[in-house]
């Protein structure tokens, strides 16, 4: 019987694969017993009017040592056969931040009768925050140092003497709904007490409203037996005790029902973003009349385009146009429906998890940019990846040995086509055993490593959470106690690649040591050789036989946890077990990891990349995963791209040089191929499409010192990496859909990939300004006050790319191997004028691979270009001891040639016999004679300038 599960198990798993996603495999809301019993309430609320939820006002109490205001939310269940009956849930707030306030409402301790076996604990899990804070913030539960200084607003009436004990932090209306009000800086708040709701305003403007609609919906604790007296009169039974799903039905809901839902309304605002990953619009659909967005983290082999379905990860963090956002800390299964009410101004959502608490933190800022940079300051900035991971990365599944490796290695540089990372995927190993090599294909990996590296390249292998069973390594997890059990205490045996297998627990403490343990025995290599990287796919956690293609929800992680309650995080949990492993084994080098993961969470960008899954190849997937990269951007997780050109099936030659043009501007940069599909890596396709995609990844290189400018801005602002076309201009209300065109951060890049074939034409949309065709820098002039929209002529071998007016960007532009090989190479500065012959660009420099940034030892500088031919640097920081650091990148600084964009405007502009520079006081200057221009710019050869000194260049 368990030979025939597991034939019918694998029959069902590649029927799967060889089409497109089954739908029927995943729940939709009215087959989830907590998402359908919170939108019938939701509907029954809005017809009832009713609400059961107060603030007991004479439970308001200030902690000044954590700076807290602490209350009781009373819920009432009428009852017409005795008493009403009062459930009491712990309420706190505190203001997180310059401009954040962090609520949470929790339920009191709930007792489980002695006999009932129950095997996890039986309190709401409220340690989400634990895995999403960044660590500074994970140190002090809700910022009690530090503290915000708030100020008492009286108003007219004064209800007691409590509140003149806590007149330094709040104040009472005696109104008919009491109200308590919080001042902290620009930003204030209304505590309304009955009907409990809480409004919450910037400079007095309101932007948040919090249970507007009543549909605050907290499902205590009750056994079977009581059920029936503890449902409100809105109420649903629906599911409360079961799973009729038929792929779930086995899920034993040990604790009963206990989801949570609230509802925000965002003011002054129609449009909202984030909650990624879902492969749907930038901008998120209204869903009031379809299926909410799920955050779920499964895995969805060629998922569905263009719906709200879960995918691999889940960052329920949402802001709005008007610069507001909300952070649900919840880790469980997640439900969002949006309803936008243009006549209203307004965007109501409604957020639904299956149990755990109510944690939110809301943020208002004046602009997104500050907003993305408050949620990432909260949960911790992206990391600052190794350089040559934001080069290009050759992947498929699989390469079948080391010589195949080192032929794909060699064909490379034998076609002029530069690469930096190859993948490994699961054939790699010895029988899908993890942490082992197959010795007959890869009998020295010292040896592959040893021969990668000599061109300063990168292997990366595949290792995931589940484990063979009967091998040394699944061994000791079981040995060690730190396998996933299941609901009743046992390991939990599934099935994945390798058949039967077991799961690590990087919940436990004690499991990510030994998770890392093995790690540090796999990869034990010489010192010199720190370029074996990892992998963790299948982190969700997949699992073949089980409910929804992963895992059952009332399996128990440490401490008697329940999946259930820390679903989303659990790929979290393994990625950065995995990072914290690799940095370990490479600290001896100081060298940074690079990882990849497939599942994540809020705060994954602090330790690892991500991309779009297992996408397939055609021209939908191609148009799509622009706006689902732009969705991780703008939610704080900008390292993602796609696989290029597409995971599943065989791409036409034209869809293959479109996506190399798209994916060109992924921050992860990467080609990956299913195992059945032909091979294409770039020197197998004929001309002209071997020259186009060979030129477009070169043109990444060309571009990496302004891509890790934009990494480095990245990771202490959060400023997004691919950059909607709002961010930049949030003056145009239209450009607040648009997902097909975007900036490079904030370089003045502006591209918009070719998504559809036969497209000889694409039409851009343009700002008012000045922009320059990046391939020739001829210009054209925006000179209105409104957006342009202009036709380009896109034939196969051209990228829709300008550069616009008033920015100055870095690049180099010799053709080598591998970034490692670029070290030494100077700078091309191309400044792009505005119509005031003004520009401004930084540039960021550093080793490229190790810690030493976080010492100082990196450059920063400002480009400046005024009144069209005067060009300053200005540098930011340089480090003390610049001499004695071993690094030939920050010694060698110069630049090679400056390239002025003449627009229109700057006709008269003209390159003189001899250019004059200022510096340290002095004036001296040079023949031009080397140098050139035409009517579109002017080109300054060799002016024996370096980005580490203060000068100005006159032209």
């Amino acid at each position: 019987m368990v030979l025939l599960k597991w034939l019918l198990c694998q029959l069902v798993l590649f029927t799967a694969l060889s089409h497109a996603f089954t739908d029927y495999l995943l729940k939709k809301c009215a087959q989830s017993g907590f998402c359908h019993r919170n939108r019938v309430y939701a509907e029954n609320i809005t017809k009832s009017h009713r609400s059961y939820y107060k603030l007991d006002t004479g439970s308001i109490a200030h902690d000044p040592l954590q700076n807290v205001l602490h209350a009781t939310l009373v819920k009432t269940i009428p009852r017409l056969d005795g008493d009403d009956i009062a459930i009491e849930f712990p309420f706190s707030l505190s203001f997180l931040q310059d401009h954040s306030v962090r609520f949470v409402i929790d339920e009191k301790e709930r007792t489980v009768a002695n006999n009932s076996g129950l095997s996890i604990s039986p309190q709401r899990y409220n340690k989400t925050w634990q895995y999403a804070f960044d660590e500074k913030f994970r140190n002090k539960v809700l910022n009690k140092t530090n503290s915000p200084e708030l100020h008492f607003f009286k108003q007219e009436h004064i209800a007691n003497s409590l509140w003149s004990k806590l007149s330094s932090f709040l104040s009472l209306s005696n109104s008919t709904r009491d109200i308590v009000h919080l001042q902290n800086g620009n930003i204030s708040l209304d505590i309304f007490t009955e009907p409990f709701q809480l409004k919450i305003y910037l400079q007095n403007t309101l932007k948040l409203i919090v249970n507007e609609r009543s549909f605050l919906n907290i499902e205590h604790h009750r056994t079977k037996q009581e059920n029936f007296a503890h449902i409100l009169p809105e109420e649903i039974t629906f599911n409360m005790f079961k799973d009729d799903f038929l792929y779930s039905k086995q899920d034993t809901l040990p604790l009963g029902p206990e989801s949570i839902a609230l509802d925000f309304s965002f003011v002054e605002s129609t449009d909202v973003y984030g909650i990624p990953e879902h492969a749907t619009s930038l901008r998120l659909l209204d869903t009031s009349q379809s299926e909410p967005y799920r955050l779920f983290n499964v895995d969805v082999f060629e998922y569905n385009i263009g719906t709200t379905q879960p995918m691999y990860g889940s960052i329920p963090f949402m802001f709005s146009s008007s610069a507001t956002s909300i952070f649900w800390v919840n880790a469980a299964d997640t439900w969002v429906d949006i309803k936008y009410d243009a006549q209203l101004n307004k965007t109501m959502t409604h957020w639904v998890s299956e149990n755990g608490v109510i944690d939110v933190v809301v943020s208002l800022e004046q602009d997104i940019p500050t907003i993305i940079n408050r949620f990432t300051d909260l949960t911790g900035r992206p990391f600052l990846p190794p350089i040559s991971s934001i080069g290009y990365h050759q992947c498929r599944w699989n390469y079948n040995d080391e010589m195949d490796v080192l032929s794909v290695d060699s064909q490379m540089d034998a076609h002029r086509i530069p690469y930096d990372f190859i993948w490994l995927d699961l054939e790699y190993t010895n029988d899908k055993k993890y942490f082992t090599w197959k010795s007959n294909s890869f009998p020295n990996p010292k040896r592959l490593l040893s021969k990668l590296k000599k061109l300063g390249r990168n292997l990366v292998v595949l290792i995931d959470p589940h484990l063979k069973k009967d091998y040394e390594v699944s061994d000791r997890v079981i040995s060690e106690n730190v396998a996933v059990k299941d609901h009743n205490g046992n390991n939990y045996i599934g099935h994945c690649w390798p058949g039967n297998s077991i799961w690590i627990d990087t919940m436990s403490n004690y499991g990510q040591e030994i998770w890392k343990s093995f790690f540090k025995k796999f990869m034990n290599l010489p010192v010199n050789l720190t370029n074996l990287f990892i992998w963790n796919d299948m982190n969700e956690p997949s699992i073949f036989d089980g409910p929804e293609t992963t895992a059952p929800k009332d399996l128990i992680h440490d401490n008697h946890i329940e999946e259930r309650s820390v679903h989303n995080v659990y790929g979290l949990s393994v990625h950065e077990a995995t990072y914290d492993a690799i940095k370990s084994i490479y600290s001896s080098s100081d060298k940074r990891p690079f990882l990849l993961t497939r599942a994540f969470f809020a705060g994954s960008q602090r330790t690892a990349a991500t991309w779009t899954g297992d996408n397939m190849a055609n021209w939908d997937y191609l148009k799509i995963s622009i706006p689902m990269v732009l969705s991780n951007n703008v939610a704080g997780m900008p390292f993602i791209g796609a696989d290029i050109a597409g995971f599943a099936g065989d791409p036409t030659p034209e869809l293959i040089a479109r996506w190399y043009q798209a994916g060109l501007w992924y921050p992860f940069f990467r080609a990956h191929a299913h195992i059945d599909t032909k091979r294409r890596e770039p020197y197998l396709f004929n001309e002209p499409l071997k020259s186009i995609v060979r030129d477009t990844i070169q043109l990444r290189y060309f571009l990496l010192p302004t891509l890790y400018t934009l990494f480095h801005k990245a990771s202490t602002t959060g400023f997004p990496i691919m950059s909607p076309m709002f961010i930049e201009h949030p003056e145009f209300p239209e450009l607040y859909g648009i997902d097909d065109q975007f900036y490079w951060g904030d370089s003045g890049l502006l591209v918009k990939p070719v998504t559809a074939r036969d497209q000889l034409e694409t039409e851009m949309i343009f700002p008012p300004g000045i922009f320059y065709d990046f391939a020739s820098l001829n210009s054209f002039i925006n000179d209105g006050t409104d957006l342009m929209k202009k036709n380009i002529t896109t034939p196969l071998d051209k990228i829709p790319l300008f550069i616009e007016g008033g920015h100055i960007i870095a690049m180099r532009e010799k053709y080598r191997r591998s970034s490692k090989l670029m070290k030494n190479d100077p700078y091309i500065i191309v400044i792009a004028p505005d119509a005031e012959g003004r520009a401004v660009g930084d540039l960021y420099v550093d080793d490229g691979e190790s810690f030493g940034y976080q010492r100082g030892e990196y450059v920063k500088t400002q480009l400046v270009l005024e009144n069209g031919h005067i060009l300053k640097n200005d540098p930011i920081h340089i480090p003390e001891n610049l001499v004695d650091i071993h690094s030939d990148t920050l010694r060698n600084t110069n630049i090679e040639k400056i390239i002025i964009a003449k627009n229109e405007l700057q006709q008269n502009l003209k390159l003189k016999s001899y250019v004059a520079v200022k510096q340290d006081g002095k004036e001296y200057s040079f023949p031009s004679k080397l140098s050139y221009e035409n009517d579109h710019k002017i080109v300054i050869l060799n002016p024996k300038l370096d980005i580490t000194e203060s000068w100005e260049l006159i032209i």
